[in-house]
Formats: structure tokens, C-alpha cells, sequence
């Protein structure tokens, strides 16, 4: 008796599964999931809003959320002409790190362990250097910044350079944030900092792109 019900319970998983795979639950899925991760641009202005106003930056910037789980939340934008990435994260508090260590030495070791826990290349790095410090006025905010270079940990010989920054904002209280707020253990009316990470090969790496992102958003009317 246990082996036919082994059998049918078999019988039962292989009709799912391929009937899954004949009503196209693949795509099905994956239609799904690229409508969250690249949903048109108005929308993902409107539900992203609590990044800053992303309205104006330009259309050869590509948004896409990227999926997380946990404490971070992140979007991912690409520069077009130059294929440089840069991510905006969110890291959920203001003590991890916030606008005011960058006018400090705390920078100086609060980078390498954000490097260490904010990933944004699943290449680890050493030795990281800070090579330059300054701010970038964008529209309604003055946003501090550190540029940096390092060396990749499994290839010591390759350089990488980038740039972090960070801004302060408050939550949105509607839109994508209300929906996940939950999950990430947010409360939706905390300020959080927001840091811009780029990084890539150093013969490759505009600081230039970083710069006109951060320029390009608004911040007026943004707690």
C-alpha cells in the first residue's frame, strides 16, 4: 500500500510539473517578476519617491529594483553609453552611516565595513583608499562623498576605483515602501540614509556619471 501511494504521489507531482511548464508558468513568472524589477519609469518614480524625486535624472539612466531580502533595500541604475552601474541603497537607519561621517575620520572605517556587508559586486575588495573627498550640490540637497580605489581580494594585481555617497531622507509612507516596509522591519516614517556605491575597473570608472546621477535628483519637497 505505501508503494502505491509513493507512486501516485509521484504521478500527482509530474502532472503539476508539467502542466506548470505547459501553461508557460515560466514565463508567467518571470513576466512577474520583471514587471516589479523594471516596471515603467513614471511608476518606478512614483513608488521609489522616498530615494528623491528621480523625475528628472536622464533617460540614459536605466532604473530596476533589484530583490532583496532583509535589512537593505537597493535599486540599480545603468548608464547607457558608458554600462557603468551604480547602486542606491538603502540601508534602513542613519547610525550605520550617515551624512555627518563624512566630514569626519569615521568614513575612513565605516567604508570598509560597508563594503564588506553592502555588496554591490560579488567581487570582495582589499586595501581600499580614499583618493578624494567632496560634495555635490544636487537640487535642494548638498550630498558628501568619498572616491576610492582598491584591489580586488582573488586578483590583487586589478584595481578597482569608485565612489560612495550618502543622503538622508525620509521613508515614504505609500507605494512600494507601505508594501514591504513589513518584511524589512522598517518603520515607514524613519529617516534612513541612502548611499550611491559605484564601482569598476579603474581604467573604465567616470566619477562623472556618478556626479550627474546625484545631480539630476531633486530633493525639494523631500523630508
Amino acid at each position: 500500500m505505501g508503494c502505491l501511494k509513493g507512486i501516485f504521489r509521484f504521478l500527482v507531482i509530474a502532472i503539476v510539473i508539467a502542466g506548470f511548464f505547459y501553461l508557460d508558468g515560466p514565463g508567467f513568472i518571470k513576466e512577474k517578476i520583471d514587471g516589479y524589477t523594471s516596471p515603467e519609469r513614471e511608476i518606478f518614480v512614483q513608488d521609489e519617491k522616498d530615494f528623491g524625486n528621480l523625475a528628472n535624472v536622464p533617460s540614459d539612466y536605466i532604473f530596476q529594483r533589484s530583490i532583496t531580502i532583509g535589512k537593505y533595500r537597493k535599486i540599480l541604475i545603468t548608464h547607457t553609453p558608458s554600462g557603468q552601474k551604480i547602486s542606491i541603497i538603502d540601508i534602513g537607519d542613519t547610525t550605520t552611516l550617515n551624512q555627518a561621517d563624512f566630514y569626519t575620520t569615521k568614513i575612513d572605517l565605516k567604508l570598509y565595513q560597508l563594503m564588506d556587508t553592502v555588496k554591490n559586486s560579488p567581487l570582495e575588495v582589499k586595501n581600499i583608499e580614499i583618493t578624494q573627498r567632496g560634495t555635490i550640490l544636487a537640487k535642494g540637497k548638498i550630498v558628501p562623498y568619498v572616491n576610492f580605489t582598491a584591489k580586488l581580494k582573488i586578483m590583487p594585481l586589478i584595481k578597482v576605483s569608485g565612489t560612495i555617497a550618502a543622503y538622508n531622507t525620509k521613508n515614504a509612507d505609500d507605494g512600494i515602501v507601505a508594501k514591504i516596509s513589513k518584511a524589512v522591519k522598517q518603520n515607514k516614517e524613519d529617516t534612513s540614509t541612502k548611499i550611491v556605491l559605484s564601482t569598476r575597473l579603474s581604467g573604465n570608472y567616470s566619477f562623472e556619471v556618478v556626479q550627474n546621477l546625484i545631480k539630476s535628483i531633486s530633493f525639494i519637497g523631500i523630508n
